[in-house]
């Protein structure tokens, strides 16, 4: 199977600590990946590198040919336009964890950070992932909902999960990210 390449955009959502095993997932399924930070992720992947301090550097190694709006748009190319270039290598753009802010900026065409113009500026052709996770109360919230239903009726995107369980907060209920081998499986069988 030809790899296919993906940008992995992580958000402000406490499912960020997933991230090292979804990179892990995604590089032994044969995916090249590029990630995308925003600042309310860098908050949370904090945590991550304090408790698995060896693990930072594989995550830096494919950071540093990713973006982030901490410190800027890598890139050894003058001249070029970031989000645009990204978009062009990317087979697909998975959003995990997806936040309910990130979701509903993307559902209103709000490009105010870097995940945010990259997603908005991929070409209907291709597929964005998005794998929400946060309360149940954020959820259910009726606004929150009315962009899932919007975002569900375009081809470009496809919504995966979230499932029921036990939240980071505690509490039991929709909204737990869903496993990180299903959103892979998934992601594989729509673009094979």
């Amino acid at each position: 199977m030809t790899k296919k390449n993906i940008i992995l955009g992580l958000t402000g959502s406490i499912a960020t600590v997933m991230v090292l095993k979804l990179i892990d997932e995604l590089e032994k399924n044969d995916f090249n990946v590029k990630i995308i930070t925003t600042k309310n992720s860098w908050l949370l992947l904090m945590s991550v590198f304090v408790r698995y301090p060896k693990q930072i550097f594989q995550f830096l190694k494919i950071w540093d040919s990713g973006y982030s709006e901490v410190v800027g748009a890598f890139s050894n190319k003058k001249g070029k336009v970031h989000h645009i270039n990204l978009v062009k290598w990317a087979d697909a753009i998975l959003i995990a964890p997806a936040s309910a802010n990130t979701i509903s900026k993307i559902t209103h065409a709000i490009a105010d950070n870097f995940l945010t113009t990259t997603v908005l500026a991929m070409p209907a052709h291709k597929k964005v992932f998005i794998a929400p996770a946060m309360n149940e109360h954020m959820w259910h919230n009726v606004f929150f909902q009315k962009n899932i239903e919007a975002i569900k009726k375009e081809p470009l995107y496809q919504i995966i999960g979230p499932e029921t369980g036990l939240l980071q907060c505690g509490d039991k209920g929709i909204g737990k990210m869903t496993e990180v081998k299903d959103i892979v499986r998934t992601i594989k069988e729509i673009i094979k």
